[in-house]
């Protein structure tokens, strides 16, 4: 029997009914928690530490402390939430809300404004204590020295000067750190420029052409650019980290608090339980929705889908993209990658000489397309699917009949409702 099978698209839906012996699975990340009270939760997990004591056994009356929060772009942590708690706790251990600063890492990205500042902490934190915005080019930052890799350690000052320094942030896979939240707050988040750029190039091949294949989601053991971080981490020194897990009506769901690297890697592991999916092989056909709008609102936000499927589709295979895009590409550099340069030599050169992150992701994506046959059912422009390496389709019935004339009669398949957020782990 035929089962159909919605697949969201925008702020609709298409209906998917494949053969049954053609289906392998229909791959879905398990359902996150939903608590009623986010700031118990969080409490619990601090309450109850992986790796170190409490925080306010660590901390000792009069020190000052320095409190890493994320900028705009991981508003979704919910540091509004994290950052009286960790208030709450510094005071008792005898650290006074005048002897605590703020630094939100920027990275590469720009300054915010104080309506952004309220809107990422909160107005009990902006009230309560002091908050900076890092700058990667400022001259005043202290210089660690350099990694065993030859990045540049040079760490805002705000930081260096701290007794104590507390990271927080949101762990999700990453396509280059392995996981995000733990170490990356530090690196490259309070970080210069110069050992950003340094850091993120270690995801280029270092003996020739092509990707460091070591640099991926879901791997920190044996992943360079994990342990460049992680050596930042360890030359400044962390005391104590807090890290949440969101769920889909954008709330904490789960928490860690601890060890910079024990209780993040048992963050990692609860990322493993929720959203990673075992698969025993790979197919020849995957199809896959980003889960409809605001995940598939560009093409920018497409590429953690297409990541998402590339582990599950066999080299070669065929694989459908289901992403509106109704406002576009979304990002100019993760597109200007295909199109400015004649080929990959001239891309890679490009980045080696000046990383930025976008262009490396438009650059990966379009390696994918090179290596596979991407059909993108998308309302962008035909020729800008196309300048991407991948073959537009206005319709997922019509992008079928594409697939089909490419694969097999006995072709095999996955289906990826939540492609965004389902990362296939192949089994060995």
């Amino acid at each position: 029997m035929v089962k159909k099978i919605k697949l969201a698209y925008g702020k609709t839906e298409f209906s998917l009914a494949l053969e049954p012996e053609r289906l392998l699975a229909v791959l879905l990340p398990g359902e996150l928690p939903s608590p009623q009270d986010e700031a118990a939760l969080v409490r619990k997990a601090m309450a109850n530490p992986v790796g170190t004591p409490r925080l306010q056994e660590i901390v000792r009356d009069g020190e000052t402390a320095c409190i890493i929060v994320g900028d705009m772009t991981r508003l979704w942590v919910r540091h509004h939430v994290l950052l009286p708690l960790i208030l709450d706790e510094l005071n008792r251990g005898g650290i006074a809300d005048e002897n605590i600063t703020l630094v939100s890492a920027t990275g590469a990205h720009r300054e915010q404004t104080k309506e952004e500042h309220l809107q990422l902490i909160g107005a009990e934190a902006y009230r309560r204590v002091r908050v900076v915005d890092h700058k990667c080019r400022d001259e005043d930052l202290v210089d660690y020295g350099p990694t065993t890799y030859g990045t540049p350690v040079r760490i805002n000052r705000h930081v260096a000067n701290a007794d104590r320094v507390i990271l927080t942030g949101g762990i999700v896979y990453h396509f280059l750190a392995g996981y995000g939240g733990g170490k990356k707050a530090l690196m490259p988040g309070v970080a210069d420029y110069a050992g950003i750029m340094a850091n993120h190039r270690l995801a280029l091949n270092p003996d020739g052409p092509g990707l460091n294949r070591d640099v991926c989601a879901g791997k920190m053991t044996g992943n360079p650019l994990s342990d460049d971080m992680l050596q930042a981490v360890e030359k400044v020194g962390i005391d104590f980290i807090v890290n949440t897990i969101i769920n889909d009506e954008h709330q904490i769901a789960l928490a860690v608090a601890g060890d910079v690297v024990e209780a993040h890697e048992a963050g990692c592991s609860l990322v493993d339980k929720y959203f990673g999916v075992p698969i025993k092989e790979q197919a020849d056909l995957v199809i896959a929705s980003c889960g409809g709008y605001p995940k598939d609102i560009n093409f920018y936000q497409t590429y953690k889908t297409t990541h998402n499927m590339v582990p599950a589709l066999k080299k070669g295979g065929v694989g459908i993209l289901l992403s509106e895009s109704c406002e576009g590409v979304g990002n100019d550099l993760f597109y200007t990658i295909c199109t400015d340069h004649s080929d990959n030599v001239a891309r890679e050169d490009a980045l080696r000489s000046d990383f930025e992150i976008a262009s490396f992701m438009g650059y990966t994506q379009l390696l994918w397309a090179q290596q596979n046959r991407f059909i993108a059912v998308t309302g962008m422009p035909h020729q800008q699917v196309r300048n991407m390496g991948m073959t537009p389709a206005t319709s997922l019935e019509e992008a079928l009949s594409i697939a089909k004339s490419l694969l097999s009669e006995d072709y095999t398949a996955y289906i990826m409702p939540e492609g965004s957020t389902t990362f296939p782990i192949l089994q060995p």
